[in-house]
């Protein structure tokens, strides 16, 4: 058995991707892992001519290579952390790229499917979550959907900018209740780079999905 992990996330090596090897690693089955955005890839371009008789996207550039694995594979867990209250546009634009198997036969129909979904905030799993299930699993694909597992990482990218504790639209200020004070006196310590491995409910979500996927049967019907 086989399973492909996708991730979607910018920050390569970030909570997203370790939670994604994570399940790939604890599920003791063959896999493959890639991260989209170290790929040059693009979007479906609707150029159906060029798959709609093959059933493959005639698109061959980074992404091309893994198609044929994604089609083949047992199981796929998907990884996005959520930007605009959306899945990232390299996730988005991965999803659109596997139309190409939506021709005339259906070849995704009943894959396993496994989401990962991590937010600045807990608030936002509901439609982090949504979006994602919106465009992968409640469109036309028919996906066996196994659930999704989401993480609060509490790392806005106000850490990163250089000016977070002076700005006032970003997640940090909305972090510290909008008392201007605690803004101005934050600083940022390697401490505030939490990770997912030391939240006892994501750790808990992660084993529990991994025995999921470990279970799943050694080849599709």
């Amino acid at each position: 058995m086989a399973i492909v992990g996708v991730s979607g996330s910018p920050i390569q090596g970030g909570n997203t991707d370790r939670i994604v090897r994570s399940l790939l690693e604890q599920s003791g089955h063959e896999h493959t892992f890639v991260n989209l955005s170290a790929l040059n890839f693009s979007p479906c371009r609707a150029c159906a001519h060029l798959c709609a008789k093959t059933n493959m996207c005639g698109q061959k550039d980074a992404l091309w290579p893994y198609l044929g694995s994604i089609l083949e594979a047992d199981a796929l867990v998907l990884g996005s952390p959520v930007h605009h209250g959306n899945i990232t546009a390299w996730m988005f634009s991965f999803i659109s790229r596997l139309w190409c198997f939506h021709h005339v036969k259906n070849l995704l129909e009943d894959k396993p499917v496994l989401l990962v979904v991590t937010a600045l905030f807990q608030e936002s799993k509901e439609r982090g979550v949504q979006r994602f299930e919106d465009v992968m699993i409640h469109r036309s694909h028919k996906v066996r959907y196994l659930g999704a597992i989401f993480h609060a990482t509490d790392i806005p990218p106000c850490y990163r900018c250089g000016v977070g504790n002076q700005c006032k639209v970003g997640g940090l200020w909305r972090m510290v209740g909008h008392d201007e004070e605690k803004l101005h006196n934050f600083r940022v310590t390697p401490d505030k780079f939490k990770r997912w491995e030391n939240c006892a409910r994501t750790v808990a979500e992660v084993e529990r999905y991994a025995q999921v996927l470990a279970e799943l049967p050694g080849a599709r019907p």
